[in-house]
Order: structure tokens, then C-alpha cells, then sequence
């Protein structure tokens, strides 16, 4: 084990000193090898022949010398680059589909290029951050303010109902209950995106996911009946998730309500859970008009619209798949889609719980 100091100055060197001395070092041991072990070994191994071949001795022991170091060097170095190039795209991948907390590893040395940028990186996704936050909590005290005036709008309407019984005023009537009951549902969802932040910051601990994606198969089925719409579930044992239970139910719900809005009457949605290596996959497929392939990741924006056959006609505000997605990443995992041909399958990727004393 390198003592902490040591290790420390190391990690503070730049790169350029740190193969200069490792170059320096092989070559030290490489050419102490050749003298005084591989050398002698010859000559007793090729007693009465070495003659023959001393003359080529040296150029043999210093083309070694050169030789191995550079091919060591070059793939140490090539390592090195890799492996911290490597770390950037998987912290820049995770930062652009959503995960806030990506991060790169810094050793504080300022004369480090690599080191540098990975400062200048996490201070880009603090500020990335802190300003998502801002803008949820300014989302959430704006649909607070919302709520009064929506209250007493839909008591107007009532009122309305009851004073004014003629046709026109009935359709009115109906058109501003319609336009309320969508302007509620949209400040419930968000403030319920300030909720799940809080509910993942809360109590969390090792969920069934099984057991979850089954109770909800059952409710969704019953409120798929009117439409004749059934859930066809094939879930695994043993899938078990670390986190919050009620989280995981809005998640996958939207999910399922979005399948079951769009599903032709009379059809059927088809959930599948497994595990595979160290992830849970969860799909969830319906029959319905699909979406355009360039717009299979914008679905998750938050209000985005797709202008097809599976726009909207009805109900909905856009944020169902943008809230399940969020949730996934809170988890440490992520949800895509994909054209099923027909239909939209909707995948969320979980990482699997491990009990540290198993």
C-alpha cells in the first residue's frame, strides 16, 4: 500500500511528470533485469554456444530496454485517457438524461488539464441544479397561488348551474368545468413532482417491485374495463428496488395510464418484469397508433405534445412520462421508449437492491 502522503503528491503531479517517471522507473528495472539476471541465466543455459551470440548481447538487452517501456507506456497512457475520457461521457450522458447528482472524481490539482475540467464540469452541473430547483420551486409556489382562484371558479360554475338553466348557458357551463378540471389535474401533477422529491428523500427501503407492478396491474385492469382494455402481466420473482413505495406506484402508474389512454377499445397491454445481471427491466406495451421515431425522447419533455394520431384529443396535460422518468433517475435508473409496431413500449431500467450482509 502507497502511504497517503505519497499518494496524495502523486495524485497533485501532472500527468506528463507522472509518465516521465514511470518511463524512467521501467527503464531502470528492465535493464537491471537483463545485466544481472536474464544475462547470467543465458550464459549458464547456453554454456559452449553463448560465445556465438555475445556480440549481439547488447543490442538484444537494449532493444528490450526500449521496447517493453514504450509498449508498457503506451498502454498505461492510453489506459489513463480512456479511462478519465470514459468517466466524462458516462457523468455527461447521466447529466443530460436528467441525473443531477452526476458527478466527476477531482484530486484538487490544478496543474492537471483532466482535473480542471472535471472541476469546471460539477460546477456546471451544480449550476444545472440549483437552477432546476429554483424553477420547481417557483412551479410549486405558482400552482399553490393557483389553487384559491380555481377553487372559486369551479364554485362560480356551480353557482351558474343553478341560477341559469338555458341551453347556452349550460354549454358554457360545461366548457368552463372541462378547462378547470385540466388546469386542477396539471397543478396536482406539479405539485406532486415537488412531492416525489420529498418522497425519495424520505424513508426509503427494499421494495418488492414484483409485488407493486401486481397491485397495479389488478387496479389498472379494473379501470381498464370500461374501455374492454385488460393488462397482460408477466412479472419475475425476486425483484427487489431500494426505495419509496409510493414513489414507485406514480411512476409506473403514469406510465400504465398513459398505455391505457392510448389503447385502442377492446385490446390488450402487455407488462413484463425481469432481471437481468444487475438491473430490473420493466415494459410496459400497448397497441395503440405508436409515435414518431425523432420524437420517441421528447415524449418525456414536460407539456410536449407529439402531432400525430396519438396527440391528444382529451384530458392529459403532457406530464405523465416526464414525472415517470424523473422518478426512474431518482432511483438511479432510467425509462426509454421504443415503436413496438404497432404500439409505444415504455421501458424503465431499475438498478437491483443488494443486501450488504448476504
Amino acid at each position: 500500500m502507497i502511504p497517503k502522503q505519497i499518494q496524495s503528491r502523486l495524485n497533485a503531479m501532472p500527468l506528463f511528470w507522472k509518465v516521465f517517471i514511470f518511463i524512467v522507473a521501467l527503464l531502470v528495472f528492465v535493464v537491471g533485469l537483463a545485466e544481472f539476471i536474464l544475462e547470467p541465466l543465458a550464459e549458464n543455459a547456453l554454456d559452449g554456444i553463448y560465445g556465438g551470440f555475445q556480440p549481439w548481447h547488447e543490442v538484444v538487452i537494449w532493444a528490450v530496454s526500449i521496447l517493453i517501456p514504450a509498449l508498457a507506456c503506451g498502454y498505461i497512457l492510453s489506459k489513463i485517457l480512456s479511462d478519465k475520457l470514459g468517466k466524462m461521457a458516462k457523468a455527461s450522458k447521466a447529466l443530460a438524461r436528467g441525473n443531477l447528482e452526476a458527478r466527476l472524481p477531482e484530486n484538487g490539482n490544478a496543474r492537471d488539464a483532466f482535473d480542471v475540467l472535471a472541476h469546471s464540469f460539477n460546477e456546471m452541473a451544480d449550476a444545472i441544479k440549483t437552477q432546476q430547483q429554483n424553477d420547481r420551486r417557483l412551479l410549486a409556489d405558482i400552482s399553490h397561488e393557483l389553487r384559491s382562484p380555481l377553487t372559486r371558479m369551479t364554485v362560480a360554475t356551480d353557482l351558474l348551474n343553478l341560477k341559469h338553466k338555458d341551453e347556452e348557458s349550460v354549454e358554457i357551463s360545461l366548457r368552463l368545468e372541462k378547462e378547470i378540471r385540466q388546469m386542477n389535474e396539471c397543478i396536482s401533477l406539479l405539485m406532486g413532482q415537488a412531492r416525489d422529491k420529498l418522497l425519495y428523500s424520505g424513508i426509503k427501503n427494499a421494495m418488492d417491485l414484483g409485488k407493486v407492478l401486481v397491485e397495479l396491474a389488478d387496479d389498472f385492469s379494473f379501470q381498464g374495463e370500461m374501455q374492454r382494455i385488460r393488462i397482460k402481466a408477466a412479472i419475475s420473482d425476486g425483484l427487489v428496488v431500494y426505495g419509496n413505495a409510493l414513489l414507485l406506484e406514480r411512476m409506473f402508474g403514469n406510465i400504465l395510464s398513459n398505455a391505457i389512454f392510448y389503447s385502442p377499445s377492446g385490446n390488450v397491454i402487455e407488462l413484463e418484469a425481469k432481471r437481468e445481471g444487475d438491473n430490473i427491466h420493466v415494459s410496459i406495451r400497448d397497441f395503440g397508433p405508436g409515435v414518431p421515431d425523432d420524437q420517441l425522447e421528447e415524449i418525456f419533455r414536460a407539456f410536449y405534445r407529439v402531432d400525430s394520431s396519438r396527440a391528444r384529443t382529451s384530458g392529459g396535460v403532457g406530464l405523465g412520462l416526464a414525472l415517470a422518468r424523473e422518478a426512474a433517475i431518482l432511483f438511479g435508473g432510467n425509462i426509454v421508449a421504443r415503436n413496438a409496431h404497432p404500439g409505444l413500449c415504455v421501458t424503465a431500467t431499475l438498478p437491483v437492491y443488494f443486501d450488504d450482509e448476504e
